[in-house]
């Protein structure tokens, strides 16, 4: 963000959000251990949803983090952790490899993943960082109940979206069939209404191919799924899928 290596100790800057103004205020005068924090408000502007700490590294990246937390910051906030579990903002997450089931967690509650370039860590009470392979570091703490999985999730995204390599910012994946099933679990509608079948087994081969952009196709078998991929990163010029 233009501006911020040039404020004084203690001097306040703002920046415009689609939700409302951010200000951000500079602390330490000693080269080396300044460091500029700022306050994310909720959507009501009357409580504050995320503390953001940025070292001078991070300038560059301060107004689109602070943009990606103000987006995804709840309508209210109040004192208690997220609503969420660390392993599932793992899974939830778009810019991740794998997502399986089962994430290792650490002796404090955290869980880490990384893509190329950069890798994430999200603690219970709300705590993230993401950090780049130079060392870049973009970190908040995240403040309300209702800061869910999903929000979370997306300000993650954002910020390793913004530190990762240039050829992660596409990362695939494809999803596994659903296999065989009873055909008793499909319902369908006859004059009295839903009617379970029950005549056999049915098995389903269809596979979700998915991109870290946004970018989302169903085809009936996961190797299509995989050439769907492939066919996307050679579309925007990305590396062969994860």
């Amino acid at each position: 963000m233009p501006g911020l290596l040039l404020l004084a100790p203690r001097e306040t800057t703002e920046f415009e959000t689609l939700r409302g103004p951010v200000r951000l205020r500079k602390y330490g005068g000693t080269p080396g251990h300044e460091f500029v924090r700022a306050a994310v408000r909720a959507g009501n502007g009357r409580g504050r949803a995320a503390l953001v700490t940025l070292r001078p590294a991070a300038y560059p990246y301060a107004g689109a983090w602070l943009a990606a937390l103000a987006e995804h910051a709840p309508a209210t906030t109040d004192y208690r952790n997220p609503d969420m579990a660390p392993a599932s903002v793992r899974v939830v997450a778009k810019m991740t490899r794998n997502h399986a089931n089962g994430v290792p967690r650490q002796s404090d509650g955290s869980v880490g993943w990384s893509v190329p370039g950069a890798s994430a860590r999200v603690w219970p009470d709300g705590r993230l960082t993401v950090i780049s392979a130079a060392g870049v570091e973009l970190s908040a703490r995240l403040e309300g109940s209702q800061w869910d999985t999903w929000a979370v999730a997306a300000v993650v995204d954002a910020a390793l979206r913004l530190l990762c390599a240039p050829e992660a910012r596409h990362v695939t994946r494809t999803s596994e069939p659903g296999g065989w099933s009873r055909a008793a679990d499909r319902w369908e509608d006859w004059a009295g209404g839903p009617v379970g079948v029950k005549s056999g087994w049915m098995y389903d081969g269809s596979s979700v191919a998915a991109c870290s952009c946004g970018w989302r196709v169903t085809v009936p078998s996961r190797l299509g799924a995989r050439g769907a991929a492939a066919a996307h990163l050679r579309e925007v010029g990305a590396a062969a899928p994860c």
